[in-house]
């Protein structure tokens, strides 16, 4: 029987060697699987090097976190701030123990400026042969990575949002702010807490208005309105809330001269039930329409400004009934706006264009009042109206000053294309939009060639003639929405290209420089062509954050300096790298 015992120790000792290599073989997973099962997750996970700490995978969500560059299967990270932020929490970690902590100040790349906390874990994992940290961040709240501004996929909606003037906050369920645009960073720059209306959605519950007076960025005080509404999930769970202001200033001004006025009138009104005799002796005295009828219609009192004001024939409208003086459509125009007054006694304020007897128009301001004869409970209304004609004009004037300011403040006011301010404005964001894109911006810069001996022997006049022209071929050149010509100085011009490479560009150079052939402006004074000509630089580049978006302008100038240095009459294009003569 013992001579059994050796064969038996043999057999369990290579079933136990045969187990643990299969069960081990189970446990060690290869990259192509980690990246399979890791992309599919919506929280942010990366495969992280126990040796050195460099990434060796990371999900769309993670990418997106800590600004990470991926080229060639090998990611970088981008941000010294998030490449910090690793290091920091594996420090220390003795693999193969897994952990889990909670950590503070994990911010997305675009916004620095709201602390969040985050579940950090790693699982220590065999993969490819080497040890490896599976590295996951799970949110406390669901809303510090479904913010509306990082998204890419959510340009369109986080460009509305910065564009609206009223002050925009989304805050997560526990009242910590996660999006703001950009009219509420402005308003309450270095003072956020005092925009957040309530700090966290257990106060509410639905909807909530509140009016609060402050001082906005110039220190003036002003009342600000905000309603902030509860956002729930699909599940009817809050995840949110959304907070909108606006200032109510004038609003609140405008009514509390509003309510003077109708408290001083409603004094007026009493005094005119106890005193007829006074209310008859306003009537005449006053130049502005003021008058009174009743629920049906039946005209108890009024002056001949207010007969005219009414449409009717003569000054004397006591005792008659609207439907017998006034005009049909009239008529039914002011018992429309006569509804409320009579029946919820409201006061009601609206501006009326009157024609009267001789033909001419006035615009008057009419405030409708219900009154109550307290003799015989007849119900009414009273009608005091004011001629604002002088006002309506000047606002007109006014509204036409400001158009007119905006557009030239926008546009060179000879060549009606974009001037130099509002082609910087376009620059800057494309610029930023491009950064996130990694698309190609292109700049073309355009100089008319020997333009000052064309002014010199044909005259300013004919200058300016010819500046619009070529301004009229660039525009008759450059048609898609967001590409954008400008005056870019004298008799230089700037042409932005956004998401146009290179060889692009050039095409789009080619033709304006074609076009101007066919113009067939004169230049006999020209020492390339007997007609008007161009030279043109063209720069191209795939704008990187921290870069200046003044390098490629310097680049379309050294370009265009290249083109005039060859003799004129052509194209030049560079790249960082080498400047290129065609």
């Amino acid at each position: 029987m013992s001579e059994w015992v050796p064969f038996a120790v043999l057999i369990l000792s290579v079933v136990f060697f045969v187990g643990s290599f299969l069960i081990s073989r189970r446990r060690v997973m290869s990259m192509k699987t980690w990246q399979a099962y890791l992309a599919n997750l919506h929280s942010p996970k990366a495969m992280v090097s126990e040796k050195d700490g460099s990434i060796l995978y990371a999900n769309r969500s993670f990418v997106r976190l800590f600004n990470i560059e991926q080229e060639n299967n090998a990611y970088r990270i981008q941000g010294e701030r998030e490449r910090q932020s690793i290091e920091a929490l594996l420090a220390n970690r003795c693999w193969p123990h897994p952990f889990i902590e909670v950590t503070p100040d994990f911010r997305s790349s675009s916004d620095t400026r709201v602390r969040r906390y985050a579940r950090f874990s790693a699982l220590p994992v065999w993969c490819n042969g080497q040890r490896t940290w599976i590295v996951s961040l799970e949110p406390e709240s669901d809303s510090i990575y479904s913010e509306p501004f990082v998204e890419n996929d959510n340009q369109i909606f986080r460009s509305v949002i910065n564009s609206l003037a009223e002050l925009v906050c989304f805050q997560d369920r526990d009242g910590k702010v996660v999006g703001s645009n950009l009219a509420f960073d402005r308003f309450w720059e270095g003072r956020e807490k005092e925009g957040v209306l309530l700090h966290s959605h257990r106060e509410i519950e639905g909807r909530r208005t509140q009016q609060s007076w402050t001082t906005n960025p110039n220190g003036d005080s002003c009342l600000l309105e905000t309603s902030q509404t509860v956002l729930r999930d699909d599940h009817n769970r809050i995840y949110g809330t959304l907070s909108i202001s606006h200032d109510v200033t004038n609003w609140h001004m405008m009514r509390q001269v509003m309510e003077q006025e109708i408290e001083a009138r409603q004094e007026v009104e009493q005094q005119l039930k106890k005193h007829s005799n006074v209310l008859a002796s306003i009537f005449k005295a006053s130049v502005d329409p003021i008058g009174i009828y009743n629920k049906d219609y039946e005209f108890l009192g009024g002056n001949a400004a207010f007969a005219e004001a009414m449409g009717a024939t003569h000054d004397n409208l006591e005792g008659e009934h609207a439907v017998d003086v006034m005009d049909p459509e009239i008529l039914t125009q002011h018992q429309r706006i006569d509804v409320p007054v009579i029946e919820q006694g409201n006061t009601v304020k609206y501006e009326d264009l009157v024609m009267k007897r001789d033909g001419s128009q006035v615009w008057y301001e009419l405030t409708k009042t219900q009154f109550c004869d307290p003799t015989d409970d007849t119900i009414g209304v009273l009608v005091i109206a004011r001629d604002v004609t002088e006002r309506k004009a000047t606002q007109q004037e006014l509204a036409d000053a400001i158009m007119e300011l905006e557009e030239l403040s926008f546009m060179d006011g000879l060549t009606k294309v974009a001037n130099r301010r509002s082609f910087d404005e376009q620059l800057v964001k494309m610029w930023h939009s491009h950064i996130r894109e990694q698309e190609p911006l292109s700049l073309i810069l355009c100089d008319i060639d020997y333009f000052k001996p064309f002014n010199d022997n044909y005259g300013h006049q004919q200058g300016d003639t010819a500046l619009r022209r070529v301004a009229e071929v660039f525009q008759h050149v450059i048609r898609r929405p967001l590409d954008a010509v400008a005056r870019y100085g004298g008799e230089e011009f700037a042409i932005l290209l956004p998401n146009t490479s290179e060889e692009g560009a050039r095409v789009v150079a080619e033709n304006i420089a074609y076009e101007l052939s066919l113009a067939n402006i004169p230049h006999e004074f020209s020492k390339v062509s007997e007609r008007l000509t161009l030279s043109q630089g063209v720069a191209t580049l795939y704008p990187k954050a921290g870069q200046d978006y003044g390098d490629v302008v310097s680049m379309a100038d050294r370009a265009l300096y290249q083109a005039k240095n060859a003799g004129r009459d052509r194209i030049a294009s560079t790249t960082e790298a080498k400047v290129e003569t065609s």
